[in-house]
């Protein structure tokens, strides 16, 4: 089983975006809504993974870090996403 975060806020259209394209590709995942912790998680997940965190999404697909929707969409249109995805 995949295990799929993905940090959002409410009105975030690429969060929106994110969340439909894992949807349609049948993926389940955990959201974590950070409306009132984006501070934190930038923190958090910037410490995580090396990374300067400073939007949302952030998604991170079975302890690897994806990025947010673009570089999602990037993986899924380039085949690459099945690389992330447990068989």
């Amino acid at each position: 089983m995949n295990k799929i975060e993905i940090y959002t806020t409410k009105l975030c259209p690429f969060c929106i975006k994110a969340k439909k394209l894992l949807s349609s590709l049948n993926l389940e995942y955990i959201e974590h809504n950070v409306e009132d912790s984006f501070d934190e998680m930038c923190a958090r997940l910037g410490e995580q993974f090396g990374k300067t965190i400073s939007t949302v999404p952030q998604i991170i697909i079975n302890e690897q870090y994806v990025g947010g929707y673009s570089d999602l969409e990037a993986l899924y249109k380039s085949g690459e996403l099945k690389n992330y995805l447990q068989k």
